[in-house]
């Protein structure tokens, strides 16, 4: 059920006789008490005005039983009603679809539902509206401070005001409209970011799922090949710079798990060996081309080639995991749902912050294939 409010009332004071009209966006309905009774739970609805002349103003409605208007009253004191609001419950419209992304539509269709909403109730809508489709950048937005802060690499930053004006301007009042971007406002948050429902965010990843398909055999070596014939076009760049932040991410994470190579060849750390840990020469190589890696990607100018280089390293690192429980590189990747020429994820999964240094090192190399892919703008 919702209440409705259409027309204007007016309103005859008692001394002057002037008529006054209140109008029925002034009603802002409210649940002001109500009882357990016979039939189940009585609901007392109201709307108040404070009017300068006439005082104070309400309007009454119970429900009872549930979703079965009872009564309606109205009561303007001393004051003589001249002719009242068309007011009280209705049933809502059975909508096809829901979801908050399609609410303009169903405010364009159904304007008489759209007429008797509350302004409260279509300020909570228009806000819903709003957070389903933008969040705030710090869930998975990267952020470089060097660079000033979030890099709207799927689209943004997005105002709530814009949005809101952009989609419902034409058929929402203003005080509605406003009052949702005051709610949407009030954590002191101005910038927004596209959530995964948002379109450009589902463009991002569709694009980034169209790229890795067509460049997921594209290997280490041969990127070393082209960085040392073609200049890094992609440097500099919002996607090239977001991409890199993944990686030093992902790289310093690694790095506090990653065994220490031992000064006499033994295994670096304290737990027990398994068949299938990095340990002596292969350790060492790792560890040395994530410094490599790491040092030129701080470096206001990284070599392609060198981060190229050094991640088939990694790879070769990798494939000698692999081969220790007899299976390939590339099935080994899967395993944790990654693929070399993985598009670089926007944050590190807790999944994968859970796991394993060798799954770190898995999503290291896919998100170095990303950015290499940036880098060389291929």
């Amino acid at each position: 059920m919702i209440i409705y409010t259409r027309g204007t009332a007016k309103i005859e004071h008692s001394v002057s006789k002037e008529i006054f009209e209140i109008f029925d966006d002034e009603l802002e309905w409210e649940v002001v008490g109500g009882d357990e009774r016979g039939m189940g739970q009585e609901t007392i609805y109201e709307a108040f005005v404070d009017h300068d002349d006439l005082g104070d103003l309400r309007w009454s409605i119970s429900e009872y039983p549930l979703g079965v208007e009872n009564f309606t009253d109205t009561n303007v004191g001393v004051h003589r009603i001249v002719s009242d609001f068309d007011y009280g419950l209705e049933h809502q419209p059975d909508f096809d679809e829901e979801e908050p992304i399609g609410l303009r539509n169903r405010l364009k269709a159904n304007p008489e539902w759209a007429t008797a909403l509350t302004r409260g109730s279509l300020v909570k809508l228009l806000v819903d509206w709003f957070h389903y489709l933008y969040e705030d950048p710090a869930n998975e937005t990267p952020y470089n401070g060097r660079e000033g802060g979030y890099l709207y690499i799927k689209g943004g930053p997005y105002n709530a005001e814009e949005e809101l004006r952009g989609n419902f301007e034409d058929i929402v009042p203003e005080e509605a409209l406003m009052a949702a971007v005051e709610e949407i406002q009030s954590d002191g948050l101005f910038d927004w970011a596209p959530s995964p429902r948002h379109q450009a965010s589902v463009a991002f990843y569709e694009d980034a799922v169209a790229d890795d398909y067509q460049q997921e055999e594209v290997s280490f070596e041969k990127l070393s090949e082209i960085a040392a014939s073609e200049p890094s076009a992609g440097i500099g760049s919002a996607e090239e710079k977001a991409a890199r932040v993944t990686v030093l991410e992902q790289i310093s994470a690694l790095k506090d798990e990653l065994p220490k190579p031992a000064s006499h060849g033994g295994i670096g750390h304290n737990h027990p060996p398994e068949e299938f840990e990095l340990h002596g020469d292969e350790l060492e190589e790792a560890a040395a081309s994530i410094d490599a890696i790491e040092a030129e990607l701080v470096s206001n100018d990284p070599s392609a080639e060198v981060v190229a280089k050094k991640a088939s390293l990694l790879k070769d690192a990798v494939g000698w995991v692999a081969g220790k429980i007899n299976t390939t590189v590339d099935a080994f990747c899967k395993s944790f749902g990654m693929t070399l020429g993985a598009a670089a994820a926007v944050a590190i999964p807790a999944a994968i912050l859970a796991s394993p240094y060798w799954a770190k090192l898995v999503v290291l190399l896919g998100s170095l294939k990303s950015w290499l892919l940036v880098v060389l703008a291929l």
